[in-house]
């Protein structure tokens, strides 16, 4: 399983925020192209770099240091990929993002209007991906600032029949708790998508909860509080999972 060392980028800064609150923020002691060099530099070799103000605003609002976080990674790793989201309702915007990233992640915009996936899939074969963040089974959007109707698992199904390479699978009830990984939830969806790249994402902080998303069949998990604060060290967490 794949270790997902997670950036989330908001007023030029690193950040990761409680249950999606942009109001609970826990800000990180470096600068966000340092942290996402020091991530790579302990081996971390798949980055999940979220723009919150883009999300919150639904277009792209930090492309720039996007592309310096992803040079840093390259230089300091060769081979590193480098996903990304927040905001992303345009093609142009998409095309843009990846001018800069590898992949792209899809959220409001894939699940609330499925031509633009299926256009944006075929655009890019393999290059992009969504992030299905749920709240008590259905999909928060828009920043996760309102929940829509759709039942996740449902949902899941669709958005991979229309062309999502993979599926950042999030509660976020436990995004940023550190409170252990929604493991029912999680073996539910896969049960439902046996054949899927799924990734797991909210609530994990420890190498245990990293074992128990491995068990549930999972092909990775993003992590981002935990490496913070040191409750999980990447190149320690990449030995266990080995």
């Amino acid at each position: 399983m794949e270790l997902i060392c997670a950036i989330d980028l908001l007023d030029g800064g690193a950040v990761r925020l409680v249950q999606g609150d942009y109001e609970r923020r826990v800000d990180a002691a470096e600068d966000p192209v340092e942290l996402a060099r020091r991530f790579a530099a302990a081996g971390c070799r798949r980055l999940h770099v979220i723009d919150l103000a883009g999300a919150r605003a639904g277009r792209p609002m930090q492309l720039d240091l996007l592309g310096r976080i992803a040079d840093a990674v390259r230089e300091t790793a060769g081979g590193a990929v480098i996903e990304a989201g927040g905001g992303l309702r345009r093609r142009e915007d998409v095309a843009a993002l990846l001018d800069r990233v590898d992949e792209a992640l899809l959220g409001t915009a894939a699940i609330e209007d499925p031509a633009f996936l299926r256009t944006t899939a075929e655009a890019y074969p393999g290059r992009v991906g969504v992030s299905l963040d749920l709240r008590d089974g259905r999909p928060a959007l828009d920043g996760w600032l309102r929940v829509g109707e759709a039942d996740g698992v449902d949902l899941a199904r669709r958005l991979v029949a229309d062309g999502a390479s993979r599926l950042i699978v999030t509660d976020t009830a436990r995004d940023g708790t550190l409170s252990g990984p929604n493991v029912e939830m999680l073996e539910r969806m896969r049960a439902a998508l046996p054949s899927a790249t799924l990734v797991a994402a909210g609530g994990i902080g420890s190498l245990a909860d990293l074992r128990a998303v491995r068990d549930a069949g999972y092909d990775g998990a993003v992590v981002g509080l935990a490496l913070l604060t040191g409750a999980i060290d990447p190149a320690e967490a990449m030995a266990a999972l080995a």
